[in-house]
């Protein structure tokens, strides 16, 4: 199942600061695509949606902040570098937890994986043992049939071999009885 891509959690815009945010968010052109689109697109679509979701707020807020910091004193500014480096260590932390989640995600998914396979090459020797389990005996039953047949064939000759005779005898009693 697709995750939803990470929409950075940006903090809101002083109120002290008005701006316009539809007038800097370009909406991205409707994607026409004929074929279905598979959960990978749909994932790097609404990846990329989000990204550029990210990046126009991002660039409302410095903007908006440019535009504040104009009338700034030394002090005031020194006090916004402050702040903006804690934000930046806090975006640092969020990344570097978000790429340590990633990299447990894809190492959950692998393992997962792994285990799928096993599982399935669990079964499939299973089934190939069963294979040559019901090989054996199909052939058993073949060979037990083929042995109760040739059984039967020979009394079948024996008694051919017996009429054959009883016959020839009949015969032989029928031309004597004919000669007399």
């Amino acid at each position: 199942m697709p995750t939803l891509p990470f929409i950075p959690n940006l903090q809101p815009l002083p109120n002290n600061i008005n701006v316009n945010v539809n007038a800097c968010i370009s909406t991205p052109p409707p994607i026409t695509i004929d074929c279905p689109q598979t959960p990978d697109t749909l994932l790097q679509n609404a990846t990329r949606a989000a990204v550029d979701t990210a990046l126009a707020s991002e660039r409302t807020r410095t903007q908006a902040l440019e535009a504040n910091e104009s009338g700034y004193t030394a002090a005031e500014l020194r006090i916004a570098l402050r702040k903006e480096r804690s934000r930046s260590s806090r975006l640092a932390a969020e990344l570097a937890g978000l790429r340590s989640a990633a990299v447990a995600g894809q190492a959950e998914a692998e393992i997962r994986e792994e285990g799928r396979i096993n599982s399935l090459m669990r079964k499939m020797d299973g089934l190939q043992k069963e294979k040559g389990r019901i090989i054996v005996e199909l052939e058993r039953e073949e060979e037990m049939l083929t042995n109760t047949l040739q059984k039967k064939l020979a009394v079948v000759r024996r008694e051919k071999v017996l009429l054959e005779k009883q016959i020839e005898r009949e015969r032989k009693v029928e031309r004597e009885r004919k000669a007399v």
